[in-house]
C-alpha cells in the first residue's frame, strides 16, 4: 500500500509565524494568522513584505518571572554564613518592621553595602534570639563593626543613615542592650529634627513610614524613662496645630492597617504632649505672658489629642461592629491585630474617665476593663490560663455537700495557695517586632490592677509570651512588674496563705505610686519608685535589675 501523500510544506510564511513555528496563511501585506491573534506581523523575507525585518524590529520579548516568595539576590559575592543570615533577615526580621519600612530596607540591602552588612548582623542575632541559642557572636560583631566603619569612612545619604540607625537599634534590642539601642534611635531622631526645617515637598525628607517608626521608638522611651531618657536635641517639640490634623477622614472605609497607622500617630501625640506638660509643670511659674501663652498652647493640644483619640475610638467601634462582623474572613485574618487595638482602646477609655495625672486609687474602678485586656492578650498569645484560674477559684469557693461523721472532729482545711496553679503554658515562639504590640497595656494591668487574680494572670502572660517590641521586653517588664507586686503585697501585709485579695486590701501607702526604670549600659536597669510602705512618709527607693 502506498502511504498517504503529504502536502508540500511552504517556506514562504511571515517571519512571526516562522518564529512561533505555526502555519502561516501567507496573506499580504500582513497575514491573517497574526492579525487574528493580536500579534504584529513582521512581514516576509522575499522582498515583497510590507515591512522588512530591518525596518521593523521583532516584537519578541524575554520576560523573567520571579515567584512572590523569592528574593532577588544581591549582585555581590557572599559566603554561606552571610547568605544564611541575610535570608533569615529577609524572611523573619523584615515582616516585624512593617510593610512600608520593610520595602525600603529590602531595596537597600541590594543597593547599599552598609545596609546589607548590618542586615547580616541583625539576621545573625535574630536567629540566636528566635532559637534561644548561644551561638558564637563573632559573625555578628564582625559585620556590626564593619558597618560602623563603612558609615564613618564613606559618605552616605541621610536616608541610608536613617535605615542603618533602625537596624543598629534592632541589633541591640535583640541582644538586650537597650541603652545602646536607644542611643542609635536618638541619632536617627536628631536627623529627623534637622529635616523638619526642610519644606514638606523636599525629596531629602525621610519617608513617612520611617519617621513614624522613629516616633514609635521615641514614644517607648518616653513611656519607660520619660524626658530623662532623651537628650535635648531629640526631645519632642510642640508642633503647630496644622501639622496635627486629625488623620481620620469621615465617610471613607478603613481597614485594620489604617486603624493601626492612625492610632500609632495619635498615641505618639498623646505621649508627646503628656511629656511636654510634665516637663512644663516642673518649671517655676513666673506668670509672664510667655509662660501663660505656652501653657495655653499645651492645653489646647492636649484637648485636641483627646478629641482625636475619642473620634478614632468611635470609628473603630463602628468598624468592628458592622464591617468586620459582616466579613468574617477579614476578622479572622486580622484577629490578633484587632484584639491588640481593642486592648489599647480599653486602656484609653480608662484614661479618659480619670483625672490626669491619675491617682493610684482611681484605677480600682476599672477591674472589669483590666479583665478584658488580659483576655484579649490571651487570645493573641494563645494562652487561656485565665479561664482555668477563674474556674479553679469558683470550684474552691463552692460549698461542700459531703456529710462528716459526728464522731470525728472537723478537719481544718489547709489555706489555699496565693493563686491556683494553672497548667504549664505551651512554649511560644520568641517574637521581635516594631509593630503595634500589647506589652504596654499588659504591663499596666500587672502593675495598676490590685485584683490579685487579674494582675497575676497579666504577670504570667508577660513571663511566658517571649516577646520584644522595640525596647519593650516581656521578660524585663515581667521582672519589674513582679518586683512591684511583691513590694505592694509585703507592704499591705498579704501573707502567702491568703488566696486572693481585692483592691481595697492594698492601701494607698502600700502602693507603688511612681516607678521609673532607667536603662544602664549592658543588661542592667535601675528601678526608682515611691511607695510600698506602711506609712505616708516614704522616700524615693532605688533597686538594680540585671538580666
Amino acid at each position: 500500500m502506498t502511504g498517504r501523500p503529504q502536502a508540500a510544506r511552504s517556506r514562504n510564511g511571515c517571519i512571526t509565524c516562522k518564529i512561533r513555528r505555526v502555519k502561516c496563511d501567507e496573506q499580504r501585506p500582513e497575514c491573517n494568522r497574526c492579525l487574528s491573534t493580536g500579534r504584529t506581523c513582521d512581514g516576509y523575507q522575499d522582498g515583497s513584505q510590507s515591512q522588512s525585518l530591518v525596518q521593523k524590529p521583532c516584537s519578541l520579548r524575554i520576560i523573567q518571572h520571579i515567584p512572590p516568595g523569592r528574593k532577588i539576590q544581591p549582585a555581590v559575592q557572599v559566603n554561606v554564613d552571610e547568605h544564611r543570615n541575610l535570608e533569615f533577615f529577609h524572611h523573619y526580621t523584615l515582616p516585624g518592621l512593617g510593610p512600608e519600612v520593610s520595602s525600603y530596607l529590602l531595596q537597600a540591602t541590594t543597593s547599599e553595602p552598609v545596609i546589607r552588612t548590618v542586615a547580616m548582623a541583625v539576621g545573625s542575632v535574630h536567629r540566636s534570639f528566635a532559637f534561644v541559642s548561644d551561638e558564637d557572636t563573632t559573625f555578628t560583631l564582625l559585620h556590626y563593626n564593619k558597618a560602623i566603619r563603612q558609615l564613618v569612612t564613606s559618605p552616605q545619604s541621610k536616608s541610608t543613615v536613617l535605615l542603618a540607625c533602625i537596624l543598629f537599634f534592632c541589633c541591640e534590642c535583640l541582644q538586650g542592650r537597650y541603652k545602646t539601642a536607644i542611643q542609635h534611635a536618638l541619632s536617627g531622631l536628631r536627623i529627623l529634627q534637622q529635616q523638619q526645617l526642610l519644606p514638606p515637598s523636599s525629596l531629602e525628607r525621610a519617608p513617612a513610614a520611617v519617621s513614624s517608626l522613629f516616633h514609635a521608638v521615641q514614644s517607648q522611651v518616653l513611656e519607660i524613662e520619660g524626658m530623662e531618657g532623651l537628650d535635648p536635641e531629640s526631645q519632642p517639640k510642640l508642633s503647630p496645630p496644622a501639622s496635627n490634623a486629625n488623620p481620620l477622614q469621615a465617610g471613607l472605609p478603613l481597614d485594620v492597617r489604617d486603624h493601626q497607622r492612625i492610632f500609632r500617630q495619635l498615641y505618639y501625640r498623646f505621649v508627646q504632649i503628656d511629656a511636654l506638660i510634665e516637663a512644663f509643670e516642673s518649671i517655676p511659674n513666673d506668670n509672664s505672658p510667655a509662660h501663660i501663652a505656652h501653657e495655653q498652647q499645651l492645653l489646647a493640644e492636649w484637648f485636641r489629642v483627646r478629641a482625636d483619640l475619642k473620634t478614632w475610638m468611635r470609628d473603630f467601634d463602628c468598624q468592628t461592629i458592622h464591617a468586620w462582623q459582616a466579613d468574617p474572613r477579614t476578622a479572622s485574618l486580622h484577629a490578633d491585630s484587632i484584639a491588640i487595638l481593642k486592648a489599647w482602646k480599653l486602656l484609653f477609655s480608662m484614661y479618659f474617665r480619670m483625672d490626669w495625672p491619675p491617682s493610684e486609687l482611681a484605677w480600682d474602678q476599672f477591674t472589669p476593663d483590666f479583665q478584658s485586656i488580659v483576655s484579649l492578650v490571651s487570645i493573641v498569645t494563645g494562652n487561656n490560663c485565665i479561664n482555668h484560674v477563674s474556674a479553679a477559684l469558683n470550684v474552691a469557693s463552692a460549698p461542700t455537700t459531703t456529710r462528716q461523721d459526728s464522731r470525728t472532729p472537723p478537719r481544718r482545711s489547709a489555706p489555699p495557695p496565693l493563686l491556683p496553679t494553672p497548667p504549664p503554658p505551651v512554649p511560644s515562639q520568641p517574637i521581635f517586632t516594631l509593630s503595634l504590640g500589647f506589652l504596654t497595656p499588659l504591663y499596666i494591668c500587672a502593675t495598676r490592677c490590685r485584683d490579685s487574680t487579674i494582675r497575676h494572670h497579666a504577670l504570667r502572660l508577660l513571663e511566658t509570651c517571649r516577646r520584644r517590641e522595640g525596647v519593650w521586653d516581656s521578660d524585663l517588664a515581667a521582672r519589674v512588674a513582679r518586683r512591684i507586686i511583691a513590694i505592694e503585697e509585703q507592704a499591705a501585709g498579704v501573707e502567702p496563705g491568703i488566696a486572693v485579695y481585692r483592691s481595697a486590701n492594698i492601701s494607698l501607702e502600700a502602693r507603688v505610686r511612681s516607678s521609673s526604670p532607667q536603662f544602664a549600659e549592658g543588661r542592667k536597669a535601675t528601678l526608682r519608685y515611691v511607695g510600698g510602705g506602711s506609712g505616708p512618709e516614704v522616700g524615693l527607693m532605688e533597686e538594680t535589675i540585671v538580666w
